[in-house]
């Protein structure tokens, strides 16, 4: 399934149940100017070979390659990994929901089970940027994602980068390895039920 396909594809996707809460963020010319410099990015860092990145993405790539578990993790790993499955949805009465989704994972570690999202980042701080996350709602993708793999949302995990992980000579040291608490994922599993109760059968990414 190519990019343009897997956008126009009739499922249910993170992005989609994210703007449920937030709004479209896009919108905002300043947001959207952002969200496709991060775009670029991502395209550079994880479907360009080494050789040819950009001088930031190689920069970051080596920041990774320094520490030598990111480093197995990241070469280890299918990169903007598209997936379309159902997704099994548990509710706290016991009941379950079952829907078609889909998703465009970063990295994918199939040996270890382990999801990495890539999010470049202003803040300064991983606590800026752990509060980011949970703003922006990204605790929802962890999950979505999870659920997409049949893998446990604890072991998905964040590399934030941050514009100081992007200059010359930087190290594993000023990324931002980050994962969400228990109490995040449950409020997140907690919110796709509720997405789904409201759901209006807009299918756009």
């Amino acid at each position: 399934m190519t990019k343009e396909e897997y956008i126009n594809y009739p499922a249910i996707s993170a992005s989609r149940i994210k703007r449920f809460y937030t709004g479209d963020i896009s919108l905002n010319k300043a947001t959207k100017a952002a969200l496709d410099k991060g775009a670029a990015f991502h395209h550079q860092l994880l479907e360009t070979e080494p050789s040819e990145m950009s001088k930031e993405a190689y920069n970051v790539y080596n920041a990774i390659c320094s520490h030598p578990m990111l480093e197995a993790l990241f070469n280890g790993s299918e990169k903007e990994m598209i997936v379309v499955d159902e997704v099994v949805i548990p509710y706290l009465d016991g009941s379950t929901a079952h829907i078609l989704g889909k998703g465009m994972l970063d990295m994918v570690n199939h040996e270890s089970k382990i999801i990495v999202d890539i999010k470049t980042t202003t803040c300064k701080t991983i606590e800026q940027f752990a509060k980011d996350m949970i703003e922006h709602c990204n605790h929802v993708q962890a999950v979505w994602y999870s659920m997409l793999m049949g893998w446990s949302p604890r072991n998905f995990y964040y590399i934030g980068v941050p514009q100081k992980a992007k200059k010359q000579g930087s190290t594993s040291s000023d990324l931002f390895l980050y994962r969400h608490s228990d109490d995040e994922l449950d409020y997140a599993i907690q919110m796709i039920g509720n997405f789904l109760d409201k759901f209006d059968g807009n299918f756009s990414r």
